[in-house]
């Protein structure tokens, strides 16, 4: 239990930095960055859960470590719900109504396609 608690804060603290990061540089397209965060991050999880303990020998410390601290950090649900908010607040309900459902279609798509890169994985299909 300590290994997969210090795996989720290592992995943290780094996903926290990325995100940061990458919502500095694009600070101007704050939406579009925290979107595709999101979707990127939704495929990721997706990845790391399902294929890589079929690509690597990996333990079940690490795999949490990487899905809920790393990718955890990374993705941003309480940015998503106040930029939806924040837009509808700002810029009015349709803007608003866009990146909500754009956000949860392609972090959806973006999930399945993980998914099923990871069945692939598992069945030996792809290296």
């Amino acid at each position: 239990m300590f290994k997969r608690l210090v795996y989720i804060f290592i992995f943290g603290f780094f996903g926290s930095l990325l995100r940061l990061w990458l919502t500095t540089i694009f600070a101007q397209q704050h939406f579009v960055t925290v979107m595709t965060i999101n979707v990127l991050g939704s495929f990721l999880l997706a990845l790391v859960t399902g294929a890589l303990p079929f690509i690597v020998p990996v333990s079940d410390e690490l795999v949490t470590g990487l899905s809920v601290g790393l990718i955890g950090s990374f993705t941003t649900f309480s940015t998503f719900c106040i930029d939806t908010v924040s837009l509808t607040t700002q810029q009015g309900f349709l803007l608003a109504a866009v990146y909500w459902v754009g956000s949860l279609l392609f972090g959806t798509l973006a999930a399945a396609w993980g998914v099923a890169i990871s069945h692939r994985v598992q069945q030996g299909r792809l290296p």
